[in-house]
């Protein structure tokens, strides 16, 4: 008898959910592309084409009061973690009511803090392995604390 397959142990509902949010992610980044394209984001963009699974898979399986850390292809990341389509918009256009106030590019921004109250994700410093030492003094800080949490990068 053939073992049963990660997918099998998720409900209708929630891969309908996995399906929405990797849809989104691939609506919101060719919308992106249109504004790239007319000049309207600054900086680069840099796409998760055929990569979406990945990023929404990762962050579905955590709960609320856990952190995650996105790389700059990880949008799909952030939006199941909370981060809206027009946040994003107006982060890569480095707008003056972005979440960073047009201070930084793409998705260099965070929400993190109580797990009550915010969604949890934390800005990256580099696309690079920079955030894998603050991710693991982030969750130190949970196992400190005897919290229940996780954190992923």
């Amino acid at each position: 008898v053939p073992a049963e397959r990660p997918h099998q142990r998720l409900s209708r509902e929630q891969l309908l959910e996995l399906y929405y949010w990797m849809r989104l992610t691939r609506t919101l980044e060719e919308r992106l592309v249109a504004l790239y394209r007319q000049t309207k984001v600054v900086g680069g963009l840099f796409r998760s084409l055929g990569q979406e699974a990945d990023a929404v898979g990762s962050c579905f399986a955590l709960e609320r009061r856990d952190v995650m850390s996105p790389l700059i292809r990880n949008l799909g990341a952030m939006l199941v973690k909370g981060a809206t389509p027009v946040e994003v918009l107006k982060q890569y256009m480095a707008k003056g009511d972005s979440p960073t106030r047009g201070r930084e590019l793409n998705i260099h921004f965070g929400d993190a803090g109580d797990p009550e109250t915010t969604r949890g994700f934390l800005g990256q410093i580099s696309p690079l392995g920079d955030m894998v030492p603050v991710m693991a003094g982030v969750t130190l800080s949970f196992k400190m604390r005897g919290e229940d949490r996780v954190g992923l990068v």
